[in-house]
């Protein structure tokens, strides 16, 4: 049984390093994808590339009013707080709900061109982390503003960032294999993700609410609670990360090689289906 399990295991390795080699060899293709991505949705509006700055900014604002007005939370930096977990869950947002569509909105282009369909989720997640780094842009201004304790553990930012890429991509390839053949998906991931963020700590704080003999759980089940958490920590605190953020990078690794698997075994019939 151990050794059909590892050789199992090893054809499907191989079958994962395959795939990655296909995408860097037609990363021009992905760059394609990316900048037409980007012009499509910032071309018709009126502020174009500034949406990706003022929207999780508006949302900043309504959360701080709901939060110190009806909770009565005066934290002096809170709205910091709160903007440094906003610009991350509207990157795994945005890639995931663009991931959902990804391959049914270029039927036409996958049932006549040869090409990795990865490329479709994997082009939506990378256009989030582009908005993600404009996010960023303007967070800076709003740390010295807020007066945040800004230390060299900020310099674990690109960590961190590493660890939502990976299990953002992995996310975003099972949802686009589901979105081939579940077409009410977006209508499942719209409560899902809503219900997602509300369990994480961005507008609260962990021992606010969860109790101290379920936090080790709750760190473990979710893996948005530890990345909120470092993401507070390093770019407002002056902390370093979460420890427990290696339990989120357990999820990473996970849905990575799943979702890689998933989408190479269910990729061939995709021009069927769409």
């Amino acid at each position: 049984m151990m050794v059909q399990l590892v050789s199992l295991w090893d054809r499907e390795k191989a079958a994962i390093i395959a795939q990655l080699q296909s995408l860097r060899d037609r990363r021009h293709l992905l760059k394609y994808f990316v900048t037409s991505n980007l012009k499509v949705t910032y071309r018709e509006k009126l502020l174009g590339f500034l949406w990706t700055v003022l929207d999780p900014l508006a949302m900043m604002v309504v959360y701080v009013i709901l939060v110190t007005v009806v909770f009565k939370r005066r934290e002096p930096q809170y709205p910091v707080l709160l903007y440094s977990a906003l610009l991350s869950w509207q990157w795994f947002v945005e890639s995931v709900n663009g991931a959902a569509v990804s391959i049914a909105r270029n039927a036409k282009l996958i049932q006549t061109i040869h090409f990795p369909k990865a490329i479709l989720p994997l082009a939506e997640v990378i256009v989030g982390l582009v908005n993600y780094s404009a996010g960023l842009i303007a967070l800076v201004p709003l740390l010295f503003i807020f007066r945040a304790s800004i230390t060299f553990h900020i310099l674990w930012l690109p960590a961190i960032v590493s660890v939502q890429l990976v299990f953002t991509i992995g996310v975003a390839l099972v949802v686009a294999m589901l979105g081939v053949y579940f077409r009410d998906i977006q209508n499942i991931l719209q409560f899902s993700l809503r219900f997602l963020f509300y369990l994480s700590p961005a507008m609260y704080a962990v021992a606010d609410l969860i109790p101290s003999r379920f936090q080790l759980l709750y760190y473990i089940a979710n893996p948005f609670a530890p990345l909120f958490i470092s993401y507070k920590n390093i770019l407002v605190n002056g902390l370093p990360p979460s420890s427990y953020l290696v339990f989120t990078l357990g999820w990473a690794v996970l849905f990575f090689v799943v979702g890689f698997i998933l989408f190479h075994k269910r990729e061939p019939g995709f021009s069927k289906e769409v």
